[in-house]
């Protein structure tokens, strides 16, 4: 069947095509094209932050693959085709950031209700609702009873101080774990692993000749991401 991808003998239309050496064969992917989106997709903060960590702590991760980098070069069809792709599943990095602070939330409701039975919520929102009222107090005090203005930083800055003393016994108290921190940059090279997992996907089901250890190299970042996520999944159990 002819598509966009293909000529009218049925060869593909984009890409580096050459004969495949005997010691290099072509792969035959069975894979789909949108796994490697889907699924991330599907990753919570606390798998995000845990894929992170093995990357930087990877030695591969270390600089760009040659090979990787070729076939993004000389594919530069499907590599539009597999950044489009992502894009329709995991939208901006913002947006991507926030599906997984949704993930996350689903994957602690159980926590939040065993809290809530316990009472322990409870407890927890009423010192909250005080620190709130004990923080406000004092300025609102100082203005109402006095003009001086250094009377007012110096009472501010105690009540800043308290609130980042309060917030931390709290944040402890309410033993939820504690949200992890995703950086920028850090989160495009997860982006661009997904990314190069598609490509690799789409030029395998497209028939397009490439060796195994680029296609390796080019599910290397996503495969690392599953093995995070799965090891996040064990601590859960």
């Amino acid at each position: 069947m002819m598509n966009e991808y293909h000529l009218a003998d049925g060869s593909p239309r984009y890409g580096h095509r050459t004969e495949t050496p005997t010691d290099q064969p072509a792969i035959i992917a069975s894979v789909r094209v949108e796994e490697a989106a889907e699924g991330a997709a599907r990753l919570g903060l606390d798998e995000m932050a845990a894929a992170i960590d093995k990357r930087l702590t990877s030695a591969w991760a270390d600089r760009p693959d040659k090979s990787v980098a070729i076939l993004r070069e000389q594919n530069p069809e499907e590599l539009a085709a597999a950044r489009a792709l992502v894009k329709v599943h995991l939208g901006s990095p913002r947006q991507w950031r926030m599906k997984a602070q949704t993930v996350r939330d689903k994957q602690l409701a159980s926590v939040a209700a065993r809290r809530k039975a316990s009472g322990s919520a409870r407890e927890v929102l009423a010192l909250r609702l005080g620190l709130i009222v004990a923080l406000i107090a004092p300025p609102a005090y100082v203005v109402a009873t006095s003009q001086d203005i250094l009377k007012l930083l110096i009472v501010g800055a105690i009540c800043f101080v308290a609130a980042l003393v309060g917030g931390h016994f709290l944040t402890i108290r309410a033993r939820v774990p504690v949200m992890p921190s995703i950086r920028g940059p850090w989160l495009a090279e997860l982006r661009e692993d997904v990314v190069n997992a598609t490509l690799v996907a789409i030029l395998q089901n497209k028939g397009i000749a490439m060796s195994p250890a680029a296609a390796a190299a080019g599910r290397r970042g996503w495969t690392s991401i599953q093995e995070a996520a799965a090891a996040v999944a064990l601590l859960r159990r």
